[in-house]
């Protein structure tokens, strides 16, 4: 097979060597070939230079940005692959990451897509808490820097609370993105609102230190025991029409997410589609500007019949928000926008209903909380999703004068199942 790999990057330089360089050590069969397509989507930093480094390199250049839904369809005209793989600019592929994929396409028509596990790309030592029952501990910065958006809690989310038996994880920097460490990382615990009687927290070596008073300090002594945390094995679509990555922000630990499964959407970050069914199914929406366009599509194809694969022996790290800073008032926006739109283009009545409110009752939340700022974002996000109403609405009432239309809510409801190929 010839697979196509489309690597849409806005600013990305930084992130386009490590990519590259590891896209060229990837194991393939003799009869398969790579064709690496990179659309540069309005860089101002030298990105064009930097391609010239690499002639196995298409490029496509545009002097503004398209979006990411508009960059990647850009390839299409001069994709020549079996199979398009969308890959984003900050993820690192393991060398054997096609192989399986390439597999599965091969011996099993039905399937159309296939999705990697992927991680995040730092590495990260836990700080794990022990705390009383009802205790929490407010978190600070680690690095007062840029790195800081990195660190994440057991839950998933960045910074704030820690509770009960919760833990920390403090990111080191990535070689070659991240500048290197000026000093070492201090974890910061600054209040409680609760007892503190037992409370104790434990770096990487296991030794637990009592809490006794805050605010304090728990230095994070390098070298140091690190762990890899899951970034997205597979897609999940919830009763509100809301996506998200499976596993996010868990620790990949031997068997977690270890079995290739059947599922309702896989990540943008890297999907590799047949191109028949790409085609056939019209490429990423364009009324999105980023987010949701990978949903969207993953309906399409499985409105067709065609199954989605997550395969885990496909591994591929992932800087993650590389061009679009995680939690910043673009980020904001930007989710607002296009869950709003997604929630318009496949949700019911109710669902629609029930997103225009949640939407409402979330800044009016975030404003009596004096965090402004992301109710203006989320606010802004919903307004501009507005005009695009006219073509969601209108993709839908084809659909229903089709004879054959897009079952969204049995879709949407769909979960997990093994995955067994055909003898």
């Amino acid at each position: 097979m010839k697979i196509s790999v489309v690597i849409p990057s806005s600013n990305g330089a930084r992130f386009l060597v490590p990519c590259l360089e590891a896209l060229r050590k990837t194991r393939i069969g003799a009869g398969d070939a790579l064709e690496p397509i990179v659309v540069d989507n309005g860089s101002s930093d030298g990105t064009a230079s930097l391609l010239a480094q690499y002639p196995e390199v298409k490029a496509l250049v545009f002097p503004k940005p398209l979006g990411f839904a508009r960059a990647n369809n850009a390839a299409r005209e001069i994709a020549t692959g079996d199979v398009v793989c969308f890959l984003n600019n900050d993820t690192r592929v393991e060398p054997g990451w096609m192989e399986r994929p390439l597999q599965i396409f091969a011996r099993d028509a039905r399937v159309t897509g296939v999705g990697s596990k992927l991680l995040f790309m730092h590495e990260y030592v836990p700080v794990r808490f022990s705390l009383p029952q009802g205790t929490r501990i407010r978190i600070g910065s680690v690095f007062r820097g840029p790195l800081d958006e990195k660190v994440r809690r057991s839950s998933g989310a960045c910074n704030g609370w820690i509770r009960d038996q919760g833990t920390v994880y403090v990111p080191l920097p990535v070689p070659q993105i991240d500048p290197p460490l000026a000093t070492v990382p201090v974890l910061q615990l600054l209040e409680s609102d609760g007892s503190l009687r037992g409370a104790a927290v434990s770096t990487a070596d296991g030794t637990a230190h009592r809490i006794e008073r805050l605010p304090a300090i728990v230095p994070i002594e390098l070298p140091a025991r690190t762990v890899r945390l899951i970034q997205n094995a597979g897609n999940f679509l919830n009763e509100r029409c809301e996506g998200g990555d499976v596993g996010s922000g868990e620790e990949d630990q031997p068997g977690r997410y270890a079995t290739e499964e059947i599922v309702p959407a896989i990540c943008g970050a890297e999907m590799s589609v047949r191109r028949e069914a790409l085609d056939a199914a019209g490429w990423f929406p364009d009324y999105y500007r980023v987010y949701y366009e990978d949903v969207d599509l993953c309906l399409r194809l499985r409105s067709r019949g065609g199954l989605l694969v997550f395969c885990p022996s496909s591994v591929v790290n992932h800087y993650h928000t590389g061009t679009n800073r995680e939690w910043s008032p673009r980020f904001v926006e930007n989710v607002a926008r296009s869950s709003f739109l997604f929630a318009s283009r496949y949700g019911s009545a109710r669902q629609i209903t029930r997103s225009i409110q949640d939407r409402l009752g979330h800044a009016r939340n975030e404003l009596l909380h004096g965090r402004g700022w992301t109710a203006a974002a989320g606010t802004r996000g919903f307004l501009s999703a507005l005009p695009a109403l006219r073509k969601t609405f209108a993709l839908r009432i084809q659909d229903s004068l089709r004879s054959t239309r897009i079952p969204a809510p049995a879709l949407l409801a769909a979960g997990r199942s093994p995955y067994q190929q055909p003898r």
